[in-house]
């Protein structure tokens, strides 16, 4: 699915990973519509255009808001989200009245933004779909994505900064240098409302990468966030550009782009009921929210990074981190990392005989080609082998996003991690 929301009626945006202090500098949320179920999506400074969020990190204070909603924190390397579970998400809430900080968690939810009418601070939170344990291996991967997708998205909008387009024009040089439309719009929108500078870019880029530090155990904490999205100058554009964008032969002229159709969202404890009765089906396509997430290669989502860039993060980092030490006393949690479960048979038995779960990571794994395995090939072919319903391939895969075990690079992809 694209980010904006246009990959067919049922399916889910595809969530993105943000760092919590990217997250909380956020200000600017609108609708494509003014339908009551239109979705709503949070641009981030460095252009994430997020309808989902997916976050991993330790669930350190819960606090009854009022008799119906629970407030938690939880804590990655850079600084803290704020979930919010009502009644209209009661898996969500159930696990949070059960759980006991510290743990290591992990959260599938929709953006949200509220101003307060008497304020002049946009607060950000998480309004939950899925909550779940994980260990601190599957943190560590996830801090990984994050730092991936963060410095694929400054380099992208400091090209686009760079290049002095906007609106329209910006958005037609991006998608013709190979971005897809829903990434374009995002960094459009982000330099439009933030004014994103160089060097708030640079300091983005430079706290994703000590926060993949932090896990590799070279630092103790990430650092901080301090400088404003619009503050200081662009003198470090030069350095974070990978792109040479120049506006389509056909535009004459930047165009300006549209006027989003509405502003901040509702507070999470509200619980916006008809979004939830318009909850999409478990298709976590992609495009983090539409193609948010970037993938390597051939995919112009939020994994595409040059040679140097992938040396930076992953060959540098990898995944076989330890646990960090930057999050409220994490080793304090006695969180131990589950045996692998079992493979399924080579032979494969009926679908109430295997592990359906295991069986998509399998088929996951043989369609991988390296930019990812298509989505609806992975379910087909589960469904084909084992004999299993649809929604129980689907939420297999939900399971497997949630325990870490694959992500989404773009749409209508997952791979194996």
């Amino acid at each position: 699915m694209s980010e904006s929301g246009d990959s067919g009626p049922g399916l889910r945006e595809v969530a993105h990973r943000v760092f919590a202090a990217e997250f909380d500098d956020a200000e600017f949320s609108y609708s494509e519509s003014d339908e009551e179920r239109a979705p709503n999506y949070v641009v981030t400074p460095t252009g994430a255009r997020a309808n989902r969020l997916f976050a991993v990190g330790v669930l350190t204070e819960l606090e009854q808001v009022n008799d119906e909603v629970l407030r938690a924190r939880v804590v990655d390397p850079t600084g803290a989200f704020v979930v919010y579970a009502g009644q209209y998400q009661p898996e969500a809430l159930a696990f949070l009245e059960g759980a006991t900080p510290p743990l290591f968690v992990a959260v599938t939810g929709k953006a949200r933004t509220f101003e307060p009418e008497d304020g002049d601070r946009v607060f950000t939170s998480i309004r939950p779909e899925a909550i779940s344990e994980v260990n601190a291996e599957t943190r560590d991967r996830w801090v990984v994505q994050a730092a991936e997708q963060t410095v694929a998205r400054v380099d992208r909008l400091a090209s686009a900064r760079q290049s002095g387009l906007s609106g329209d024009a910006l958005k037609q040089a991006l998608v013709a240098a190979g971005v897809s439309e829903s990434d374009a719009d995002g960094a459009a929108l982000a330099l439009e409302y933030y004014d994103t500078t160089g060097d708030y870019l640079q300091a983005v880029r430079e706290l994703a990468l000590n926060a993949a530090r932090v896990v590799a155990g070279e630092r103790d904490e990430a650092g901080t966030l301090s400088r404003d999205p619009g503050d200081g100058t662009d003198d470090p554009l030069a350095s974070l550009v990978t792109m040479d964008l120049e506006a389509p032969a056909e535009t004459a002229s930047v165009a300006p782009s549209d006027e989003p159709a509405t502003g901040g969202d509702e507070p999470a404890s509200t619980a916006d009921v008809a979004d939830e009765g318009n909850e999409e089906t478990l298709g976590d396509t992609t495009g983090a929210d539409g193609t948010t997430d970037d993938d390597v290669g051939d995919f112009d989502t939020e994994f595409e990074l040059d040679e140097d860039e992938r040396e930076e993060i992953e060959a540098e980092y990898g995944t076989d981190f330890q646990s960090g030490t930057e999050v409220d006393d994490a080793g304090e949690a006695d969180i131990e990392t589950p045996d692998p479960e079992e493979v399924a048979e080579a032979d494969a038995p009926p679908a109430e005989d295997v592990d359906l779960e295991d069986a998509v990571m399998d088929v996951m794994t043989d369609l991988n080609d390296g930019s990812g395995a298509d989505r609806e090939a992975v379910i087909t072919e589960v469904m084909d082998t084992y004999g299993a319903d649809r929604a129980a391939v689907e939420e297999s895969i939900q399971d497997a996003l949630m325990g870490g075990r694959c992500y989404e690079p773009d749409d209508d992809k997952l791979t194996p991690i």
